[in-house]
């Protein structure tokens, strides 16, 4: 059952929060594959959920996409916009091959709940790294927690073949934000399956990235504000996302 809920959650998420985020993110994605042009085209995408960044990247920019999640339920949904996709971890990725731009967005990231989880993720993402290599994903900044994460009402989202509400609530000590999500999404075979699920982020600094990145060998090329939904005017914060374009950093010998 715990399968089945979670292939709800990801038509539901895929109809709602998928979609809208995408959107708001595909300007910067397509600035910075713009402003750092690649000569080869090649891209992985970690954490590709339903794989609208795969179908992006592949459609718009000529790259050939590889997806990679841990969910196999997602990867389900995914397989209707690109071909090429792996199940495995992103801290351990079972992958030999290079590729020339790699991404994790969707703040994906924030769910590494420790120092040792986003460290394996960066250093596992370095070992998929040329040269010439860019790495593009986003993160929350710690800001948004207490005031986006800690409001009461919840994120609801309705369509005819989904109900979706998310109850956010976030805790200042542990620096943690928990997400529960509850509804409902009518798959594409018919049926009507019920949401429960609970996720869990950890609210990074940046200074705490950047020196993850680091010891990964991994090198910040620029850092983008990255406001999706116009949220900033409305919270007394210092930004809403952060957009890192990163670079491969020769390993030590």
């Amino acid at each position: 059952m715990a399968t089945e809920s979670y292939g709800a959650f990801a038509y539901a998420y895929d109809q709602s929060l998928g979609r809208s985020f995408f959107s708001a993110v595909r300007a910067v994605l397509d600035d910075v594959l713009y402003k750092y042009p690649s000569r080869g085209k090649t891209h992985l995408d970690v954490a590709c959920g339903t794989g609208l960044v795969l179908e992006h990247m592949q459609k718009k920019h000529g790259f050939r996409s590889t997806g990679v999640d841990a969910s196999l339920p997602m990867l389900a949904f995914a397989r209707k916009r690109a071909s090429h996709l792996i199940a495995c971890d992103l801290r351990a990725l079972a992958i030999r091959k290079r590729f020339a731009r790699i991404t994790c967005l969707y703040d994906s990231l924030n769910h590494m709940l420790t120092r040792d989880d986003l460290l394996a993720a960066f250093r596992a993402i370095r070992g998929v790294m040329s040269a010439d290599s860019l790495f593009f994903f986003d993160m929350n900044h710690p800001d948004i927690y207490p005031a986006v994460w800690g409001m009461r009402e919840p994120y609801v989202s309705s369509g005819k073949d989904h109900h979706l509400e998310i109850a956010t609530k976030y805790r200042r000590r542990e620096r943690r934000g928990y997400g529960r999500v509850t509804g409902w999404a009518r798959l594409p075979d018919g049926e009507r399956v019920n949401i429960r699920e609970t996720h869990e982020q950890f609210a990074w600094k940046r200074s705490e990235i950047e020196t993850m990145l680091g010891t990964a060998r991994l090198g910040v090329v620029e850092m983008i504000d990255f406001d999706p939904f116009r949220e900033i005017q409305a919270l007394e914060t210092e930004g809403v996302k952060m957009f890192f374009v990163c670079n491969a950093l020769p390993v030590n010998p």
